[in-house]
């Protein structure tokens, strides 16, 4: 048996802050619909442990994940690469790290959470008890890709069912020597992007969490996998992506948890005695940089994220040049040559993760996206023809010099293969 610990703590911010995930607010929080949380497992086997947080935040950038890692790793003796952080992506948390986006960074609130989510991690490994794993995969309709082709050779922001999508619903389900549930952890492909607004919340997740909870009495985590053009898409309504109440979001949220929570019945056990860990970070090349004259003349933009933006690139060239490339890590938990997980940086794209789990076949892989550093939107090589939001428009945002070259699918694939041989070497 495996040893497992689970445990789970509030991270709400316990006055009014800045939310991230929309360019549009123009002031602090006002309340709060749902608190926020972060969850842990510990996981120990074969002589490998593995620590994966799960929490109700847009991300974490490269730095600040850099950061938490170590804090993590300092008290407890972990190495950074058995720490995996991850997060469900939600747009109503608080602006924790920098961004392009109205507001500023809540310094407090990040030294605030950094301290929480050891203490996660501490009472997760204090936790830990004989038991076992069991993997279930099922499918929900939840969701639906964002890019529809507007037949000019562009892209509208609308619902495209016919768009890929990886409709995977996978979860883990942890129990002790006597079959009680411990916990469990879900990965599913959809942005929480359910609610705008100025009050706090979880959205979809932070309902599906609470209703697993509610039946098997144990902490429940989610990790969002690769949905960088897939969102919600409530009442079905072609051409738009209405707002759902709350009652309907956490309908939604409920209906997925009833899904994740039958295909309990039909989980596979999972023999961890092999568990290993693959970690690596690589360069994602960019687009041609933009020029001096180019980000001067960008600095007189009336968009303030674009005068922002440029700002930012500007003080970067008064000491040196701007990166010709990103780094993006990888991570990868194999809990044996059948089953893994694929942890990736950025908001990945659907087609990225399809094609992981394809090349990986015959065994079963979970990609789960928004991992350690949220370095900016990944596209998938077959989106860049349409160009769009995710392919060429929001880079910005995250204080990216410039658009992600068509080549970096292939780079991710292949690097991911290359580990997973490692592994099985």
């Amino acid at each position: 048996m495996s040893l497992i610990g689970v445990a789970q703590i509030d991270i709400t911010p316990t006055e009014a802050v800045w939310l991230v995930g929309y360019g549009d607010r123009d002031h602090k929080s006002e309340g709060v619909y749902q608190a926020l949380r972060a969850g842990a497992v510990a996981i120990t086997d074969g002589g490998e442990e593995v620590v994966i947080i799960a929490a109700d935040l847009i991300g974490y950038d490269l730095a600040y994940a850099a950061d938490a890692k170590a804090h993590i790793a300092d008290a407890t003796g972990l190495l950074p690469r058995q720490i995996v952080l991850t997060a469900t992506h939600t747009h109503c948390a608080p602006f924790f790290y920098p961004w392009i986006m109205p507001g500023e960074v809540e310094a407090g609130y990040a030294v605030f959470l950094r301290d929480k989510l050891l203490e996660v991690v501490l009472r997760a490994r204090a936790n830990q008890v004989a038991g076992s794993i069991s993997f279930a995969r099922t499918t929900s309709d939840f969701g639906v890709n964002r890019r529809l082709p507007d037949g000019k050779g562009g892209i509208l922001f609308a619902p495209n069912p016919d768009g890929p999508m990886d409709r995977d619903l996978d979860t883990l389900f942890f129990v002790d020597r006597r079959g009680r549930a411990l916990g469990s952890l879900s990965v599913f492909g959809c942005h929480p992007t359910s609610l705008g607004g100025y009050l706090i919340g979880g959205d979809y997740p932070g309902y599906f969490c609470r209703a697993i909870e509610e039946q098997t009495g144990a902490p429940a985590l989610f990790s969002t996998g690769c949905a960088g053009n897939i969102r919600p898409w409530y009442g079905r309504k072609e051409g738009s992506f209405p707002r759902p109440s709350f009652e309907e979001l956490a309908g939604a949220g409920q209906e997925l948890a009833a899904t994740a929570l039958a295909s309990q019945a039909d989980a596979i056990p999972v023999d961890a005695t092999h568990l290993q860990i693959a970690d690596t970070f690589h360069s994602l090349p960019y687009c041609e940089l933009p020029s001096i004259p180019t980000l001067r003349e960008t600095l007189q933009d009336a968009n303030p994220r674009s005068s922002d933006w440029a700002a930012a690139m500007l003080a970067i060239t008064q000491h040196g040049d701007l990166a010709t490339s990103s780094p993006h890590e990888i991570q990868i938990l194999q809990f044996n040559p059948d089953l893994r997980m694929v942890f990736l940086g950025g908001e990945v794209l659907t087609e990225i993760g399809l094609h992981i789990k394809e090349a990986l076949q015959p065994g079963l892989t979970s990609t789960v996206a928004y991992a350690n550093g949220l370095i900016a939107y990944v596209p998938g090589e077959e989106t860049y023809p349409l160009g769009g939001y995710e392919v060429d428009g929001s880079y910005r945002f995250f204080l990216r010099p410039a658009p992600f070259k068509a080549t970096i699918e292939q780079l991710i694939v292949e690097q991911t293969k290359e580990l997973v041989t490692t592994l099985n070497g």
